[in-house]
């Protein structure tokens, strides 16, 4: 599913006008993300992303694919998981950048659990994704990681210095 697709139907509890509301503020986030510089907006960008896994009761990653300016192409999604994993491969996510012209990505992936501190398993696919983008000279922006505890939550590895292209 990309961006373009619509969200799943899901019972989240919320209601039908809570859902469109929702709806909405994600299509005008997506499309401000794409009309200015994603980095330009983290807390936009961030509460974007805490919109698209809002109602997900299973792990989802992301690739947000932007262009030299930094503003979104598109948002990819790589794969949906189980409660506590997503398989992602690296060669997918490569592709992806390829097939769209990315120069730069921003990943991202829900943690259900609500606890939004990456995993091992996190920290050692978001190393290979880095070392392939290295090699194909496509800057990984960050890494985050948004969980729904007692409020939103989101954790990003280059804040936390876990980035070091």
């Amino acid at each position: 599913m990309d961006d373009d697709d619509p969200p799943p139907t899901q019972p989240c509890g919320f209601s039908e006008a809570e859902v469109a509301t929702i709806d909405a503020a994600r299509t005008i986030l997506r499309e401000h993300a794409r009309s200015t510089a994603a980095l330009h907006s983290w807390p936009l960008l961030t509460d974007y992303l805490a919109l698209n896994a809002i109602c997900e009761r299973a792990e989802v990653f992301r690739v947000l694919l932007l262009d030299r300016k930094n503003r979104l192409i598109q948002d990819k999604i790589m794969g949906r998981g189980s409660l506590v994993h997503v398989p992602v491969y690296v060669s997918e996510v490569v592709r992806a950048a390829l097939v769209f012209d990315a120069s730069a990505l921003i990943l991202c992936h829900n943690h259900p659990s609500g606890d939004p501190h990456p995993s091992d398993a996190d920290i050692e696919l978001t190393r290979k994704i880095l070392e392939a983008c290295k090699l194909m000279e496509i800057a990984v922006h960050d890494h985050l990681i948004v969980g729904f505890g007692r409020e939103k939550a989101a954790f990003s590895m280059r804040s936390a210095g876990m980035l070091d292209n």
